[in-house]
C-alpha cells in the first residue's frame, strides 16, 4: 500500500543518508504517479478551459518536436539544441531517437581519457535527466536502455549508488521487471557476489510470493552460487589449448546444473508459496523449472521432502528416487486441490506430473500407466471448460496424450 511503501522509503532515507535524497524523491514521485490516482469526473475531463490547455500543450509539443528533429538532422550539438531535446524527453521519454541524439553528443566525451572530470559531470547530468523521465514513466524501455548505456562507462558513475536506487524502486514496485533487468546489469558490471543477490531474492519473495521477477532471477542465480566442478571439466580445461575441428559442438557441462539437495530445499520453500497463494502463477512456474532440473541429465538424487511425508504411503521398494519424487509432487497437488478445488495451477501441474509419472512407469502395470494418462487428460478437458482463453492450448495437449504440457 501507499502507506507501507512510504514508510519503507523513509527508513531507507535514514539508512542511506542525505547523498541519495534526490534518488528517494524520485521514488516517491514514481509512487505518486502509480498509486492513489482517482478518475477525473466527466465534467472536469471535458471542461472547455482544460481542453484548450491540452490543445496548447499539444501544439507546443508538435513545434518543439519538429525543431529538435530538425536540429538532429543538422547534427547540431550546441547547448541550446541539447536543452531543447532534454525538455522534449521530459514531456515524452519514449522518443528513442532523441536518446540516440544525446548519445551522439556524449559518446566521444565519455570515451575521452584526458578529462575524466568533464565526463563524470556530463554522466551525472544525464542520469538526472533519466530520473526525471522515469518519474513520469517508470517502465519506459528506451529510458532504461539509455541508463544502461550511461552506467556502462563505470569509471564515471557510482555503481553502488545505482544499486541503492534499484533497492528503492523495487520497494515501491517489487515487480517492475525493467528495474530487475537493470539491477542484473549493474550487478554484472560490479562483479557482485551472487550469494548476496540470492539473499536479495529471498527477501523480496518473502515480502511478496507473487513476484515472478524475483523467482526468475533466483533460477538464474542458483546454478551460479552452487556451481560444481567435475573431474571431466578439469580434463577439458587442460586440453582446451588443443585445436578443435570446425563445427564441433561444445561438450555439455554443469554450468546450469543445480545439486539435488539445493533443489529439495527450493521445493520445500516454493510449497510454502503454494499453500499461501495457490492461484498465483509465479511460484508454479518456478516449480516447473525446479521439476525440469530434478529430472534432467539422468539426475536421480534423493526424493523431495514431500515424498518423505510420514502421512503418505511409502513407495514400493523397487521405485527409483525420481519416481518417489514424482509421487510426492502428485500427492502435494492432490492435497492442495482438496482445499482449493478447481484451482487452475494445481490442476495443470498435476496433469503434467501424471504424464511424467506414466513415462517413468518403474514397474507398474501398463493399465495403471494408462489410468494416469487418462486422469491427466480428464484434468485438461476440465480446464478447457473453465479457462476458455486457453482452450486451444489444453486441447492440443490432450491430442498429444498430455505430453504437450510436460515441463522438460
Amino acid at each position: 500500500s501507499h502507506r507501507i511503501a512510504s514508510h519503507r522509503i523513509g527508513s531507507h532515507r535514514i539508512a542511506l543518508g542525505v547523498e541519495v535524497k534526490e534518488r528517494v524523491d524520485v521514488v516517491e514521485a514514481v509512487l505518486a504517479a502509480m498509486h492513489g490516482r482517482k478518475r477525473e469526473p466527466k465534467e472536469l475531463k471535458h471542461d472547455k478551459a482544460r481542453i484548450q490547455a491540452r490543445q496548447r500543450k499539444a501544439k507546443l509539443y508538435a513545434e518543439l518536436s519538429s525543431e529538435v528533429m530538425k536540429r538532429r538532422r543538422e547534427k547540431r550539438f550546441d547547448e541550446e539544441s541539447l536543452t531543447l531535446a532534454a525538455k522534449l524527453l521530459e514531456m515524452n521519454c519514449e522518443l528513442y531517437s532523441l536518446w540516440n541524439y544525446r548519445k551522439e553528443f556524449l559518446d566521444p566525451i565519455l570515451k575521452r581519457d584526458g578529462d575524466a572530470a568533464e565526463g563524470k559531470e556530463l554522466a551525472q547530468q544525464e542520469l538526472k535527466l533519466i530520473q526525471t523521465a522515469l518519474q513520469k514513466n517508470p517502465k519506459s524501455y528506451c529510458t532504461w536502455q539509455h541508463r544502461k548505456w550511461i552506467v556502462a562507462h563505470k569509471h564515471l558513475v557510482d555503481l553502488e549508488d545505482e544499486l541503492r536506487l534499484c533497492d528503492l524502486l523495487l520497494t515501491v514496485d517489487d515487480r517492475n521487471f525493467h528495474c530487475w533487468s537493470y539491477r542484473r546489469y549493474v550487478v554484472k558490471l560490479m562483479d557482485r557476489d551472487p550469494e548476496k543477490e540470492l539473499d536479495f531474492t529471498t527477501e523480496k519473495i518473502l515480502q511478496n510470493f507473487s513476484n515472478y521477477s524475483a523467482w526468475h532471477y533466483r533460477s538464474a542465480l542458483l546454478p551460479v552460487v552452487h556451481k560444481t566442478i567435475r573431474f571431466e571439466d578439469l580434463l577439458e580445461q587442460s586440453s582446451s589449448s588443443k585445436p578443435k575441428p570446425a563445427g564441433e559442438p561444445k561438450p555439455k557441462g554443469p554450468a546450469d546444473d543445480v545439486p539435488v539437495w539445493v533443489l529439495e530445499e527450493e521445493f520445500q520453500w516454493v510449497k510454502e508459496a503454494f499453500y499461501t497463494e495457490p492461484e498465483d502463477q509465479s511460484a508454479w512456474l518456478y516449480h516447473r523449472w525446479l521439476t525440469s532440473h530434478m529430472l534432467r541429465d539422468g539426475k536421480r538424487g534423493a526424493s523431495s521432502p514431500v515424498a518423505q511425508d510420514p502421512s503418505s504411503s511409502p513407495p514400493p521398494p523397487e521405485s527409483s528416487p525420481v519416481v518417489q519424487f514424482l509421487d510426492g509432487e502428485v500427492q502435494m497437488c492432490r492435497e492442495i486441490l482438496e482445499v482449493e478445488p478447481g484451482s487452475k495451477w494445481p490442476m495443470l501441474t498435476l496433469a503434467r506430473l501424471l504424464h511424467l509419472r506414466a513415462e517413468h512407469g518403474d514397474g507398474i502395470a501398463a493399465r495403471e500407466n494408462q489410468a494416469l494418462l487418462e486422469e491427466g487428460k480428464t484434468i485438461l478437458r476440465t480446464l478447457m471448460g473453465s479457462d476458455e482463453m486457453r482452450k486451444g492450448y489444453y486441447g492440443d495437449a490432450v491430442s498429444k496424450g498430455g505430453g504437450g504440457v510436460v515441463p522438460v
